[in-house]
C-alpha cells in the first residue's frame, strides 16, 4: 500500500511541475514573424527585445502601412514612453504604453504549458484562443497564435541577441 501511495504521490508531483513549467525569453532577442492578413496579403513584424536596457521596437509592415513602435521603460513600476513611427508619411506621435512586462510564457503569465514536443515548447490559454510555441532551449518564439483574431505569425532568424543596439533609437521625427 506505501508503494501505491508513493507512487501516486510521485505522479501528482509531477504533474504539478509539468504545470507549473514556465520560460522567458532571452533577455535580448530579435527576429521576423510573418502571417498573411485577411486580404490575403502578406504581413510582417520585426521583433526587436532587450530587457537589459527595457526597450523594445516592433516594425509592421503591410501593403498599406509600415510603422515601428519604440518603447521605453525607465523600472518596472511606472509606465514607460512609446512613440509610432509611419514610414510612408514620415510621422511620428506619442502614445502609452503599459508597464514593462518580461516575456514569459508559463501558468503564472496566462499561458499554460501545455507539452515539449520535438525541441518545442507549447504554451496555450483555450479561453483567450492564444497559443505560443518557443524553442525548448532558449524560448525563442517559433509561433504565435491568435485563434480568436484569426492571425498566426510563423517566426523565422530569430536570434538571442541584438545585432546593432541603434534599431532602438527612434527617428529624429519623433521628439
Amino acid at each position: 500500500m506505501k508503494i501505491i501511495y508513493l507512487l501516486v504521490l510521485f505522479v501528482l508531483l509531477s504533474v504539478k511541475k509539468i504545470e507549473s513549467f514556465k520560460c522567458c525569453v532571452p533577455d535580448q532577442w530579435s527576429g521576423t514573424a510573418l502571417s498573411m492578413g485577411s486580404d490575403g496579403k502578406l504581413f510582417k513584424k520585426n521583433y526587436y527585445y532587450d530587457a537589459t536596457q527595457m526597450t523594445v521596437r516592433i516594425d509592421s509592415i503591410y501593403s498599406t502601412k509600415s510603422e515601428s513602435t519604440f518603447s521605453y521603460y525607465t523600472n518596472m513600476t511606472t509606465t514607460g514612453r512609446e512613440w509610432v513611427y509611419n514610414r510612408f508619411e514620415n510621422t511620428c506621435y506619442e502614445t502609452g504604453p503599459d508597464y514593462w512586462n518580461y516575456q514569459c510564457f508559463g501558468e503564472e503569465y496566462g499561458l499554460p504549458f501545455v507539452k515539449t514536443d520535438s525541441g518545442e515548447n507549447i504554451f496555450s490559454n483555450p479561453s483567450n484562443g492564444i497559443t505560443v510555441v518557443t524553442t525548448s532551449d532558449t524560448c525563442l518564439p517559433i509561433s504565435i497564435t491568435n485563434k480568436y483574431a484569426g492571425l498566426h505569425f510563423k517566426f523565422f532568424n530569430t536570434k538571442d541577441y541584438i545585432e546593432d543596439p541603434s534599431v532602438f533609437n527612434k527617428p529624429s521625427v519623433c521628439k
